[in-house]
């Protein structure tokens, strides 16, 4: 009996524990499933010829979903009436496309579905299925492989579309009217893509990166490369296009008023050569213009009057436009301020310069002062940058050294005449050479003068850059610790500066070379590299 009783106590016991640990875990069903779905059979068959079919559908193994397939999905040709497909948000074991277009004759059409079809449960993804059929006698079979990046930045491009053209009406405008003959795609980081299933023939072709994705092209938001002859099928060659945005035309926008002789106007294009001319009453007023930080905009300063009548003109060589604009009660802009754009430590190569809330309208150098540690006076010129309100003060800076820089009173006055009233102090410091490094480069290869030769940080920052004309030597000194890149821009024009193209210009932007290879820059080290030119 006693035994008994132990028995039950036992046989309770391991019941109670057993199930606290059943509680404890979690059935995990196996394998996890990574394999793709299958196509069982697909109706009509893939590359029928001689379709005439309205309805396409294709039968899986299992159920399977479609993900982002109005992004993937790309036709070729185009069609002017996008198909229905479907399942759209559930799961389904077939997919169905429901065509309403007019097919055109002797055709092959091909549906690419990228990464969009994937299994109902894993997300697996059927990777780059491709649905064709010909309405012809046979499927066309050549293939055109395309090579892209940046025109300037080693960044990947982003999705690129590859547009294919018939010579045969094709013009100027074509490309921003009418969608192309065949298309293909290329995902984010992806710089290269083929044209399949292409008749022979003579073709142009573009390349896209759009903001719209309607196969057209819109000079303001989308990038552009294009080959510059035409291309005949069938070809063994590979195609490289250099993508680039246009320089956009010059537009100025009616401006706002922020303040009572403040107004803020909104512009495209470059501001370089736009000149802006306020009519107060029909006559011409004294004005300024100041561009407002990142962004496509400017300030323009008028004086403090009411007018009846206030226009301002807008000219460029090429553009000229006049608002007429409404002045209101509003309150006085801020009186002068004056703020240095850096301050404490600085590097050698950097520019003390300051700033002002208004337009300046006179420096008075005799007012200002720049004092080394041992209470010396430094010689400095001064450089003045009216349109992005900026005054340089330059001077030869030394290492391990503390300047003291002394704005008086009176120093600076603005367009309306207002002065600095008190006195601004702004110390800084050099560091010592020892913490810094430098580096020499050694070019190789066919070099075309001049070159802008950039010194970039690791994000793609311009650090430092030289203007180099022929053959000579290279160097940057005095480099902060950090890893860098180099930039090579082939100025073929001798303006100094990068060029984008133009399409109807049928001019490719000026030649860029990135070069991948990372420079590590070290405290107190010298570094001797030689770059071969491509």
């Amino acid at each position: 009996m006693r035994f008994l009783r132990y028995f039950s106590f036992f046989l309770i016991l391991t019941l109670v524990l057993f199930t606290n640990c059943a509680k404890r875990g979690t059935i995990t069903g196996g394998l996890k499933d990574t394999l793709a779905p299958v196509i069982l059979s697909t109706n009509p068959e893939n590359f029928s010829t001689h379709f005439n079919e309205k309805t396409i559908q294709i039968n899986f193994d299992e159920y399977v979903k479609l993900n982002k397939v109005n992004q993937q999905l790309i036709i070729s040709p185009p069609m002017d009436t996008q198909p229905e497909i479907t399942p759209m948000g559930y799961p389904s074991k077939f997919i169905k496309i429901k065509i309403f277009d007019t097919l055109k004759a002797n055709t092959t059409y091909s549906f690419n579905f990228g990464e969009s079809i994937q299994d109902n449960n894993e997300g697996n993804p059927y990777t780059n299925y491709k649905y064709v059929f010909s309405t012809g006698d046979y499927i066309d079979s050549l293939k055109l492989t395309t090579n892209f990046e940046d025109a300037y930045s080693k960044k990947s491009s982003g999705t690129v579309n590859l547009l294919l053209y018939e010579t045969a009406g094709f013009n100027d405008s074509t490309i921003y009217k009418k969608k192309p003959l065949y298309v293909a795609s290329a995902k984010d980081s992806v710089s290269n893509a083929d044209l399949e299933n292409l008749k022979s023939g003579t073709y142009y072709l573009v390349a896209l990166q759009e903001k719209n994705s309607n196969y057209k092209f819109d000079p303001k938001s989308d990038k552009i490369g294009f080959h510059p002859t035409p291309i005949t099928l069938p070809t063994d060659s590979v195609f490289r296009l250099k993508l680039f945005s246009e320089t956009k035309q010059t537009t100025a926008y009616r401006p706002s008023m922020v303040s009572q002789n403040k107004w803020l106007a909104a512009y495209e294009g470059d501001t370089k050569n736009l000149k802006v001319t306020a009519l107060g009453n029909n006559k011409s007023i004294a004005s300024r213009i100041q561009k407002v930080p990142g962004k496509d905009s400017i300030y323009i300063f008028t004086p403090t009057d009411k007018y009846d009548s206030l226009q301002f003109k807008f000219k460029t060589p090429d553009y000229e436009k006049i608002h007429t604009v409404n002045q209101r009660t509003l309150k006085q802009i801020d009186t002068l301020q004056v703020k240095f754009t850096k301050s404490g430590s600085i590097q050698f190569r950097d520019t003390i310069s300051f700033s002002t809330n208004t337009p300046f309208k006179t420096i008075s150098n005799d007012l200002i002062q720049v004092i080394g540690k041992d209470s010396l006076q430094i010689p400095f010129t001064i450089k003045t940058d009216s349109l992005n309100n900026l005054v340089k003060i330059l001077f030869d800076k030394v290492e391990d050294e503390k300047y003291t820089v002394f704005l008086k009173p009176n120093s600076v006055t603005d367009f309306y005449d207002n002065a600095l009233k008190t006195e601004m102090i702004q110390r800084f410091q050099t560091g010592k050479l020892t913490d810094y490094g430098n580096i020499s480069f050694t070019l190789s290869g066919t070099v075309n003068y001049p070159i802008i030769f950039e010194l970039l940080t690791k994000d793609e920052k311009l650090y430092d850059y030289l203007y180099i004309t022929e053959e000579s030597s290279i160097e940057f000194r005095a480099i902060e610790p950090d890893k860098y890149f180099i930039r090579i821009i082939e100025d073929a024009n001798g303006n100094k500066k990068w060029d984008t193209g133009s399409y109807l210009e049928k001019r490719q932007p000026e030649k860029v070379v990135n070069f991948l290879k990372e420079f590590d820059i070290r405290a107190n080290w010298e570094l001797n590299e030689t770059l071969v030119m491509p």
